[in-house]
């Protein structure tokens, strides 16, 4: 009797806890993973986002540009996995290497935008945890007309045009 009442306790209070996603990045394997998008090789970890649906699958893009447009409904190239977010991720620029990527929340992001950032699909969009890093890192490769968005303006801003740039 006391298996029958601990199956039914289990029923009841555990197993919904088991299948629930954590709000909380997961890994990206450079060099393994591929970008649902765009369909190339997670290749640069400073450049790389995550977005993690209802059911707690999560795709790696190679590049942040990739995961807005495919939130935005571009085709980069022929079908995609069609994405609903329920949480999003962008590699923190200052913090992550080439073959390591440490992702921060992008609605807290800073996203800088200019067309000499060298970004693995060439959209130009880096990522930082604050604007006092994002303006030293503009500072330092004197980017004379660096723009400043958040993760909402880079998506309303991409509704009206691809932020990957054309073949």
């Amino acid at each position: 009797m006391k298996r029958r009442t601990f199956l039914k306790g289990l029923a009841i209070f555990g197993v919904p806890f088991v299948f629930r996603a954590v709000a909380a990045p997961r890994p990206v394997r450079i060099g393994v993973d591929v970008c649902p998008y765009c369909f190339m090789t997670v290749i640069d970890g400073r450049f790389v986002a995550q977005v993690v649906v209802e059911t707690g699958k999560y795709y790696n893009y190679d590049a942040i540009e990739c995961l807005a447009d495919h939130v935005n409904g571009y085709a980069a190239y022929g079908p995609t996995v069609r994405v609903k977010p329920k949480e999003w991720y962008v590699s923190d620029y200052k913090r992550s290497t080439g073959r390591n990527a440490v992702l921060i929340p992008a609605d807290e992001a800073v996203i800088v935008y200019h067309k000499r950032i060298r970004t693995p699909m060439g959209g130009g969009l880096a990522a930082f945890r604050t604007r006092e890093e994002a303006e030293a890192f503009v500072k330092e490769r004197r980017l004379k007309g660096a723009r400043f968005l958040t993760w909402k303006e880079l998506l309303e801003e991409g509704k009206e045009h691809p932020w990957v740039p054309p073949v």
